[in-house]
């Protein structure tokens, strides 16, 4: 019996492996949740920047900073932005040059959805496609049938990686274009996720 367990496992890793997914989550850096630019002066800074410089990198403490700054968890299970009947509906991925992840606030985590190059499906301008980070914002309709919800709750996300990015000296713009019937296929998304935006990051 222990022998045939081994084999499926095997077998499921090496299926995994061919589709370019990973069983196992990076962890991230803690996020720094103090100090920083004041929020008026942040606010004054926020803007929508598209000369982004293809060959400029995202740290991964910045990364972990601004994932928490979209989605991380504040107190009681609460998130930093509202949600309608605190439903959390928000799910958010992570696109770079080397792979697709998956945000989990929860363990401050990464997990490695699919391995490649895969920013021309999440981008139709030249230069979100070479940018270090684009962030999809996903709608889980299970939790939240109305997208008008979802899209709230996108919005004020990523008005917080606006005003990150602000303080932060990053450049960052939200955008609607994408491939995304191509997206929902790499991303391994269910009929019940919708891909509402994308924002692209970079210096």
């Amino acid at each position: 019996m222990k022998h045939t367990t081994l084999i499926k496992m095997c077998i499921v890793f090496a299926a995994m492996a061919s589709m370019g997914c990973s069983m196992w989550a990076e962890q991230l850096p803690h996020p720094s949740i103090t100090g920083g630019m004041p929020l008026m002066e942040a606010m004054s800074k926020r803007c929508s920047q598209r000369d982004i410089d293809p060959a400029s990198e995202i740290t991964r403490q910045e990364l972990s900073n601004m994932l928490w700054a979209a989605w991380g968890i504040t107190h009681d299970g609460k998130r930093t932005v509202a949600t309608a009947m605190n439903r959390q509906e928000l799910e958010i991925y992570v696109v770079t040059a080397k792979e697709i992840s998956k945000y989990d606030a929860a363990t401050n985590t990464l997990t490695t959805i699919a391995t490649g190059d895969f920013r021309s499906q999440v981008a139709m301008q030249d230069f979100a496609k070479q940018a270090p980070v684009n962030i999809v914002f996903v709608g889980n309709n299970t939790k939240q049938p109305e997208v008008m919800h979802q899209c709230y709750a996108a919005g004020a996300a990523s008005q917080n990686v606006y005003l990150y990015c602000a303080q932060a000296g990053l450049k960052t713009v939200l955008r609607y274009g994408c491939d995304r019937e191509a997206m929902k296929q790499t991303m391994q998304l269910s009929e019940s996720q919708t891909i509402l935006y994308v924002q692209t990051v970079g210096r």
